[in-house]
């Protein structure tokens, strides 16, 4: 991975030109860094699990429905999984008083603790990834890559729903 990095650096400080495959493979190589540490990747978690803790975290309380819709599954499927996630600690359900049909979900405190512990494990591997650059050249990094992505389209902010982040 370090090797990658260093390729990517010297080839910009020496004006060389690298090819959208080299730049590509090298991308791809820091998104594996960054999903092989994550929960879902790990084991501790479903992505769809992950996925509901990550928008409620975002939203706060929401309807089964309403959240199974912003993940892009049934609410048969939210239902199931809050209700193991509700079992584990992660989350709270509350049934409507004049509707009992309609379940409000709440990440629990377990949940909200487990998530910053699950990023923060992340952000330590990009960390210790990016250790041996100087800050000029994580400057510069960070540079080129936000020039890239302004060229994209339909590119999706980190963390947004549909966006995996396992």
């Amino acid at each position: 991975m370090f090797k990658l990095i260093d390729e990517l650096i010297n080839l910009a400080k020496a004006g060389e030109h690298m090819s959208s495959t080299e730049a590509s493979d090298l991308i791809l190589a820091l998104w594996q860094r960054w999903r092989a540490a994550s929960p879902v990747r790990r084991g501790a978690i479903t992505r769809e699990q992950y996925w509901i803790m990550r928008t409620l975290m975002d939203h706060g309380s929401m309807r089964i429905k309403d959240l199974a819709s912003a993940i892009g599954c049934t609410a048969g499927s939210a239902s199931v999984a809050v209700k193991r996630m509700e079992r584990a600690g992660l989350v709270n359900r509350e049934r409507g008083r004049e509707d009992e049909r309609v379940v409000t979900v709440t990440l629990a405190k377990q949940g909200v603790k487990m998530l910053d512990t699950w990023r923060k494990e992340q952000l330590d591997s990009m960390d210790a990834l990016f250790e041996p650059l100087s800050q000029g050249e994580k400057r510069s990094l960070r540079a080129l890559l936000e020039k890239a992505l302004s060229r994209g389209e339909g590119v999706r902010s980190p963390g947004s729903p549909g966006k995996r982040a396992d």
